[in-house]
């Protein structure tokens, strides 16, 4: 289980940690996709399919993490991510 607390606390003073990124990623899909805003995720969560979400918001969630990091994750890349582990792993890497 994932713990709440406030993931945009460390963002402006360092490179954020994983659990960071873990943290805001799901924020975001709660806040972006309603079907699972009561949703428990965690990083072996499924977030790419029909089961966990559509394309157009798993590419709105993809985009608002890029936002929310300040990164850029190459739409070739976005069909390589099925968890939402994956998701904070291609965040991790362009940092």
């Amino acid at each position: 289980m994932i713990e709440k607390q406030d993931p945009e606390v460390n963002l402006q003073m360092e490179k954020p940690t994983r659990e960071e990124v873990l943290l805001r990623s799901v924020k975001i899909i709660h806040d972006f996709v309603p079907e699972l805003q009561d949703a428990e995720l965690t990083e072996e969560s499924t977030i790419n399919t029909d089961a966990a979400m559509d394309s157009m918001s798993l590419i709105l969630v993809i985009t608002k993490v890029e936002s929310a990091f300040d990164v850029n994750i190459p739409s070739e890349d976005w069909g390589k991510i099925n968890t939402l582990g994956e998701l904070v792993d291609a965040v991790m890497e362009r940092l």
